[in-house]
């Protein structure tokens, strides 16, 4: 025991720094959500299912788990098959090799005439040349000097009456011949129609030795297509066998045989094991590896300053996890009948699209919306049986995405329940879409299309009751966290307002300078404005020694030595920070109230120690702000309108003229001064800045028309006190 005691305090420090470096924060977070999403997607794999075989005992009783009508399909391509086979093949007669038959009779009694015909008186000649032709190359002498001897009306009686005979037998499907082993008796047929003719047996001899000879294939043939045709008849007549149950009733008792249709009931409704759940879970567990490291590839090369901050990290995680676990609620619903399956359209990816959009990045959110959607197909069929899953994860990615870009504008809390919107109606369409192209009933649409609009104002709903937590938890700024803070009945500003009146209007002009010039070089504009409302809240400790909130001629800095308003000017900003963190502001907020002096000098006392008795003495160090450099676009945008705003405003009767080059001044000496070194804003953004300042600035101090009511009151005021003197 003492041996673990030491143990344990010597690792105690070495575990607890390492845990303590952001890295291992991450490298921990990694295997804990690698460890979840895994869990969270294979564990239907692992639900107490029958192993057994068609034909084996049951060792259970097993009911039906919900109401279900089972189509069964397996046994309906069994049966339709079974109805084809039963189809007798189309025979019709092979027309090309009857043509040929008959084109061969025809040149063999052509030739017979042409023969008979010669002038030629040598007979053997006539003979040798009659044996050119088939049959009568086979024919003896004399039966070929009948045949030359032969009428020619004869001739041409056999010729006419043979064809018949042979296209009428060989051409019906009872008589002809459809294999090899049929010729012989197809030929027999023939000869004994032909032996019926009133012909000279020279004529019958050659028509008999024709068929032997040139009648030595099937003159029938299968039509394929009319069969197929037919097959495809009585295939399409076939019904569906349709098993249905109702919830709790007996699919199979103890004992009972498994056969095939119950077999299929059982695999229908998920009860039968059929892979090992380890080897699936395996699968799956390469398929989030995989996944994982493309996401943290993603943020190393593209967001890296997500990827150095291990709480959004984990927040990133978290929203995963906690999509997947909805999902894994959303499909265990029972709705009944045949809609369990259309429960994947009701998960709210989309939510979690939204909240990685608002609470990290937009193009995150993306990529993150796309590996989810995966991950969702993957949970409602994890065994790959249909096209469920991939169903699945085309609406949710559909409408997750459409969420991320509903609220890539927010300005307002109720942008929120109008990207619900948003999001159901692409997803009502994105499950017509499937649902036309697979196939799926009017009823069975109609119920998917529901639960695709009743998705997206769960995501909005989900959006609304989460953020603030999310905001909270992780010490996220969002865009509906700044909007709220720039609500002027908050208490700061409200104080701001009554109590510095002077300092309220500066800031809301800053916030406009810095809000304008924030939108032309990427900067987060609503952080900019809010920020610029907040700059200056540390006045409020002692409002009457800046110069905008004096309204009388008595000056306290008057009475003061410049080193003591310095330190009063200066602690404006150590005031505002102690005001920040008891009102909880967001750190960017702080961020802006500590960098947007710097560490400046302040010019005015400086110079007036500088004139004082000993300025030997003074020393520039003792005149500036001790606060860090801006360090980023949004806080040196603050510091930046701050001096502007200013030095303008200190201005008696500035013109268009002056305004341009004095912003530029201001500028340059910031840049020259190096308060601008740590942010990064470059010098073509600086150039973009000057300009949008220069306009802001010249609507707001243009030139007024002199009403002449006016002058006539300040005539009058100028003869009164002419008068009384």
């Amino acid at each position: 025991m003492d041996i673990l005691i030491r143990l344990f305090r010597w690792l105690r420090v070495p575990v607890y720094r390492l845990f303590k470096s952001s890295a291992a924060q991450r490298y921990l977070a990694g295997a804990v959500y690698f460890l979840l999403f895994t869990f969270l997607l294979s564990s239907s794999l692992f639900v107490n299912r029958l192993d057994i075989k068609p034909g084996e005992a049951s060792p259970m009783l097993i009911q039906a788990p919900y109401a279900k009508v089972i189509e069964d399909k397996v046994k309906w391509e069994k049966d339709k098959d079974a109805a084809a086979a039963a189809v007798p093949d189309v025979i019709v007669a092979d027309d090309d090799a009857i043509k040929g038959i008959v084109n061969d009779l025809s040149t063999a009694f052509t030739a017979l005439k042409s023969v008979q015909a010669d002038n030629q008186p040598d007979e053997k000649a006539k003979i040798a040349k009659l044996k050119a032709t088939l049959p009568f190359t086979v024919m003896s002498d004399d039966v070929l000097t009948a045949l030359l001897k032969t009428p020619l009306n004869s001739i041409t009686s056999a010729e006419i009456d043979g064809s018949r005979i042979i296209v009428d037998i060989a051409k019906d499907v009872k008589s002809g011949a459809l294999r090899s082993q049929d010729v012989p008796s197809l030929q027999d047929r023939i000869k004994t129609a032909l032996a019926q003719l009133s012909l000279p047996p020279e004529l019958k001899t050659t028509l008999n030795t024709f068929v032997d000879v040139k009648i030595t294939s099937p003159t029938l043939k299968v039509d394929k297509d009319l069969t197929q045709a037919k097959k495809n008849e009585v295939m399409a007549s076939v019904p569906v066998p349709k098993y249905s149950y109702a919830a709790n009733e007996k699919i199979v008792g103890v004992g009972d045989k498994v056969d095939d249709r119950i077999y299929y009931v059982l695999q229908e409704y998920g009860l039968i094991q059929t892979l090992s759940p380890w080897r699936g879970t395996s699968g799956i567990a390469l398929l989030v590896l995989v996944s994982m490291l493309l996401i943290i590839l993603y943020l190393y090369h593209f967001k890296r300053e997500v990827f150095e901050q291990p709480s959004q990290v984990v927040l990133l995680g978290l929203v995963m996890t906690l999509v997947l676990a909805l999902g894994k609620g959303t499909i265990a619903i029972n709705i009944g009948e045949n809609y369990n399956s259309l429960l994947g359209f009701l998960i709210p990816l989309a939510w979690g699209s939204m909240a990685i959009a608002v609470l990290i990045d937009s193009q995150l959110a993306i990529v993150i919306t796309t590996i989810m959607g995966l991950f969702l197909g993957v949970m409602v069929d994890p065994q790959f049986r249909s096209q469920l899953g991939i169903q699945v994860a085309m609406v949710t990615v559909f409408g997750g995405i459409t969420g991320v870009y509903s609220i890539s504008h927010l300005s307002q809390r109720s942008d929120l329940a109008r990207a619900g919107l948003f999001v159901g109606a692409a997803n009502v369409i994105g499950v017509l879409a499937v649902g036309i192209i697979s196939g799926l009933t009017t009823k069975a649409l109609a119920v998917g299309a529901v639960l695709g609009a009743i998705n997206g104002i769960i995501a909005s709903v989900f959006n609304v009751g989460t953020l603030h937590w999310f905001e909270s938890g992780f010490k996220i700024t969002s865009a509906v966290r700044l909007l709220e803070l720039s609500n002027p009945n908050r208490p700061l500003l409200r104080r701001l307002l009554m109590e510095a009146p002077g300092t309220y209007h500066h800031s809301i002009l800053v916030g406009n300078l810095a809000e304008a010039a924030a939108e032309l070089v990427r900067a987060d504009a609503l952080l900019v404005r809010v920020g610029a409302l907040y700059h200056d809240i540390g006045k409020l400790k002692r409002p009457y020694f800046f110069i905008e909130n004096q309204f009388t001629h008595d000056n306290p800095h008057d009475k003061i030595a410049p080193t003591l308003s310095t330190l009063i000017i200066t602690s404006h900003i150590k005031d505002g920070m102690e005001l920040a963190r008891e009102h909880k502001l967001p750190l960017p907020i702080q961020d802006i109230i500590e960098q947007h002096h710097a560490n400046g000098l302040v010019t005015f006392f400086y110079h007036k120690a500088k004139e004082g008795e000993k300025p030997e003495t003074v020393s520039e160090a003792e005149f500036r702000y001790d606060a860090p450099k801006p360090q980023t676009k949004e806080a040196a945008l603050v510091c930046l309108a701050d001096s502007v705003e200013a030095a303008v405003r200190s201005l008696k009767d500035p013109t268009p003229g002056q305004i341009p080059g004095l912003v530029r001044k201001i500028i340059k000496d910031k840049l020259n001064d190096g308060q601008l070194d740590e942010c990064n804003l470059t010098f073509r953004d600086l150039s973009i800045i000057a300009g949008a300042f220069d306009r802001v600035l010249s609507g707001i101090f243009h030139g007024r028309i002199e009403y002449p009511e006016m002058k006539d009151l300040e005539g009058r005021k100028n003869r009164g006190a002419s008068g009384g003197k």
